[in-house]
């Protein structure tokens, strides 16, 4: 806690300071005052982080996508509508979005999906809420000052939703892509750390260096609060889907089979991140380590040490093929595949040789400079003319079945919002008593409030515009 006592603008509670006995070994009191603990370490933490950096604004948008949509259970028009808005704000995490629902991480889809509408329609409102969520906390990792520390961890934590995807597929588990999302998201609490008190995570880093403490308990013995439960704590604050809340949650010593989906997907984060990290982390050969960590989980996950093995190797050979999805950089990558493949370091070369969008194009040298010169509802690197091309294409494949009206007409609007370049686009509807034309939806900034008081009349002797609708 030295490290918080520094500035004074933010006094200490004498609730700061936690016990680490185990929850198991405390009666209801100590229990209770524990827990009030760690909510005051919570509140201080978080008035901490809001007052530094774009963190408030972060935060609303953070809300904004999942309180809308949390308490909703099925796709509709509404909620289809409400996330496809807030995704197209923003033309980079458009382009983000589309690209790895495109990529072999959803294999399973059907043709090439080009527009947010039919993301949607394919995956369902919460698995592209939870896709969108985690692609904003990467996107946000930007021009932080600690730079390295910050690419070294967006690596490991999308490597590690890789293996929980590969692992989830080899068990049979149908929530794959909830394993992936999951994975990457279980180091929320310490990726904030870095961003919002790099103080406090360099007294944690000496900690463990002097004391051979384990990051767990040197977290608590600065901050008050582990990682794992700030990330939990934050993450509850932003209505998170429970599956990413408790996915955070570090399993016990003993590991007991898990019985439920949600179990599963902590299982998998716990095991794909512990995997990672050790390796990168220690001195100990890769071998030895996979070794370890099957004992640990032992006969609760159907791997061999061949399988891990496997499995790493095919996440951390694909990591840069992301390169516009994840905040990092050729050096930092290479240096990242070399440490974790130990044993193979002529790998390196063959994972340069997957790399799909060169050096010059990765995001930390794009993004920037395409914000300048993209209009609102364009996506970076993709012609107007291919944008309205495949969103016809789009169009026309969905109304050959069944389909949703509300579906088709959002695929009609974002097609025109983007591949236009419009700033706003606005769907309205006749209302024949009144002779006017009401705005029911649409897409584009403060479209919302826009809405609201939007109509024109319509009559025989308006001009053609007019006619024509």
């Amino acid at each position: 806690m030295k490290a918080l006592e520094k500035n004074s603008e933010y006094p200490v509670t004498k609730n700061m300071k936690t016990k680490t006995l185990p929850e198991d070994d405390l009666n209801p009191a100590e229990h209770n005052e524990k827990s009030q603990a760690v909510h005051a370490t919570v509140e201080f933490l978080m008035r901490r982080m809001h007052h530094k950096g774009d963190l408030p604004s972060f935060s609303n948008n953070m809300i904004e996508i999942n309180s809308k949509l949390s308490s909703l259970s099925a796709v509709n028009s509404s909620s289809a509508g409400d996330l496809a808005k807030i995704i197209l704000k923003d033309f980079s995490l458009t382009n983000k979005l589309l690209k790895i629902v495109n990529s072999a991480l959803y294999a399973g889809l059907s043709g090439k999906v080009t527009t947010i509408s039919k993301a949607l329609f394919l995956l369902g409102v919460e698995k592209v809420r939870m896709i969108t969520t985690a692609l904003m906390i990467f996107d946000h990792l930007e021009n932080r000052s600690q730079a390295k520390e910050l690419q070294e961890l967006a690596f490991s934590s999308f490597a590690s939703g890789m293996v929980a995807m590969g692992l989830a597929e080899k068990m049979k588990f149908e929530a794959k892509e909830e394993a992936f999302i999951c994975a990457m998201l279980y180091n929320l609490g310490k990726i904030l750390v870095i961003c919002y008190f790099p103080e406090e995570y360099d007294e944690i880093k000496k900690q463990i260096h002097e004391t051979e403490m384990d990051e767990t308990r040197a977290s608590k013995s600065i901050l008050g609060i582990s990682y794992n439960d700030l990330g939990m704590a934050v993450s509850r604050s932003w209505n998170f889907p429970e599956k990413i809340v408790k996915s955070m949650d570090s399993l016990p010593p003993a590991i007991a089979h898990p019985k439920t989906e949600q179990e599963n997907l902590r299982l998998l984060s716990n095991f794909s991140n512990e995997l990672l990290f050790k390796i990168a982390n220690t001195s100990s050969e890769r071998k030895e380590v996979i070794s370890d960590l099957l004992d640990r989980y032992n006969n609760i996950l159907p791997l061999s040490e061949e399988n891990v093995g496997t499995l790493l190797e095919s996440a951390v050979t694909n990591i840069p093929e992301y390169y516009d999805v994840i905040i990092t950089d050729k050096q930092t990558t290479d240096s990242m595949i070399s440490r974790l493949l130990q044993s193979d370091p002529n790998r390196v070369g063959k994972a340069e040789e997957k790399k799909s969008i060169p050096e010059s194009q990765s995001l930390l040298s794009s993004k920037n400079s395409a914000n300048k010169t993209n209009p609102p509802g364009t996506a970076v690197g993709e012609p107007p003319i291919s944008i309205l091309a495949n969103g016809l294409h789009e169009i026309r494949d969905a109304m050959k079945g069944s389909y949703n009206l509300n579906d088709v007409l959002y695929m009609i609007l974002e097609t025109m919002y983007r591949g236009f370049g419009f700033s706003r686009v606005i769907f309205c509807l006749l209302n024949a008593s009144q002779g006017t034309m009401v705005a029911r939806f649409g897409l584009g900034e403060n479209i919302d409030e826009i809405i609201k008081g939007f109509h024109f009349q319509v009559s025989r002797s308006s001009d053609i515009f007019n006619i024509v609708i």
